[in-house]
This record gives structure tokens, C-alpha cells and sequence, in this order.
């Protein structure tokens, strides 16, 4: 079963606010419908510095992946952040994550970004583990927020 990772089309909308908020509900997030669906419309607005992937198996939604460009001096150039990165339960452990990183990792040394970066919720072993993995290493900090 080939695995095919594109960039989401308006027709994927409701399929990828579907995704995300599975993602949001599973690690215990609010899940706003209004407010999955504004994050949906900003990123396809933004194609440049926004990425909004699908991941497909046999023409279904599989999988799905939000990160955003940043600028970074500390890392001396563009770093993508990793917002969200989902697998359907019933595909996971089949590659799909591994696909999408696989090709998030292409397009962004093509693109002459330097690092990805992402959170990882506490408890998620497989995800840890398949992130370093990869190759990705532990970044000694305690991320914030300033709610506006």
C-alpha cells in the first residue's frame, strides 16, 4: 500500500479539521470546531510559510501535518516548528509518521530550511522514539504561552 504525502487542497478541509481535532481531543486539548477550522483557513492562506500536508493510503486521509517557517537566530535561518503531526490510530505503526517526516525532511532542504522542531505530549513513547529515531535529539526547555 503506497503511502502519498501532498499538500492540502481546499477540498481537504473538512477531512484535515476532522484529523486535528482527533489529534487535540486524544491529548486531552481543546478542541473548538470554529477555531480548528481558522487555524485550517490561515495555513492555506499562507502556503509559503505555512505547511498543511495530507497523508493518503488508498485515496484516504490518513494522516495529516501542520508546521510553520521561522525565522531564528539561534539556529542562524529558517526553522520549521512542528504544530501538529497526526496518524489515524488504525494506521499507526505502519509508517505513516515515518512517510510524512521522510518527506517534510526533503522539502525543507530543499526550501534551505536548517532545523525542525516539535513538542512532544509527555507519555507518547512512540513518538519519542520514533522521533529520535530520526534523529532528533532533546532540547532542554519549558515552553510558555501568553494568551491573547
Amino acid at each position: 500500500m503506497d503511502l502519498m504525502i501532498r499538500r492540502a487542497l481546499r477540498s481537504d478541509r473538512e477531512v484535515a479539521a476532522r484529523l486535528l481535532t482527533a489529534q487535540l481531543l486524544e491529548h486531552h486539548l481543546p478542541a473548538d470546531a470554529g477555531g480548528v477550522a481558522r487555524g485550517i483557513e490561515l495555513a492555506m492562506a499562507a502556503p509559503g510559510t505555512a505547511w498543511l500536508l495530507m497523508a493518503l493510503r488508498e485515496g484516504e486521509a490518513v494522516g495529516v501535518f501542520l508546521a510553520n517557517e521561522i525565522v531564528s537566530v539561534e539556529q542562524a535561518g529558517l526553522v520549521l516548528w512542528v504544530e501538529e503531526l497526526y496518524v489515524v490510530p488504525s494506521a499507526r505503526r505502519r509508517g505513516v509518521a515515518r512517510g510524512i517526516l521522510n518527506f517534510v525532511a526533503e522539502e525543507a532542504r530543499q526550501r534551505g530550511i536548517v532545523a525542525i522542531e516539535l513538542e512532544v505530549v509527555p507519555g507518547q513513547e512512540a513518538a519519542f522514539a520514533l522521533y529520535r529515531a530520526m534523529g532528533f535529539v532533546d532540547v532542554a526547555r519549558k515552553r510558555m504561552k501568553w494568551q491573547m
